[in-house]
């Protein structure tokens, strides 16, 4: 796989992990909404992808659909 492919991977896996902690810990009741917002602006900014991974990642996800329709 591709060096940027590899990074975009895993950017969404440590984003949609620590979306899912932060989304329980609301569900909980141990942060309040407005502490969920900030976390989740946090991390989407920390962990976006740059243009070279997007690309990366798109190619990728187009190169799957196709085989898939094989």
């Amino acid at each position: 796989m591709d060096k940027h492919l590899i990074t975009a991977f895993e950017k969404l896996q440590k984003r949609e992990h620590l979306l899912r902690v932060a989304r329980d810990q609301m569900g909980l009741g141990r942060i309040s909404r407005e502490v969920f917002r900030q976390r989740e602006a946090e991390i989407l900014t920390k962990y976006s992808l740059t243009e070279s991974e997007q690309r990366a990642y798109d190619i990728h996800l187009t190169m799957m659909s196709r085989k898939r329709r094989k």
